[in-house]
């Protein structure tokens, strides 16, 4: 049975995610932007079924998958793998400036 871990990073990371999209004004409601989150976490349990691509930079995870949230937002998923056990390393999206740098 595949495990999934997230890394305290990617955590931090999350609870970041969710408190500017309600500050920056996305979601009127704090539980919306939690509720947003929530939905990129459920995707995390589905990686071991999605086709993982080579990242460009290992200290981003040795693999990525694709999460297409909306036709605007892509969200990738930095991970590394052995046997059935997933690290999650790190989430970003194509409106960041990591982006480049990671696929």
């Amino acid at each position: 049975m595949d495990q999934i871990i997230i890394s305290s990073d990617v955590e931090l990371t999350l609870k970041k995610i969710s408190k500017k999209l309600y500050d920056d004004e996305y979601f009127a409601f704090v539980e919306d932007a939690e509720n947003y989150v929530q939905k990129l976490r459920e995707f995390f349990l589905l990686i071991p079924k999605q086709k993982a691509r080579k990242t460009l930079n290992k200290k981003f995870g040795t693999f990525y998958c694709r999460y297409k949230y909306n036709h605007k937002t892509t969200w990738y998923i930095g991970f590394d793998m052995e046997d059935d056990i997933y690290l999650i390393k790190f989430v970003t999206n194509n409106h960041s400036a990591n982006y480049p740098k990671f696929v």
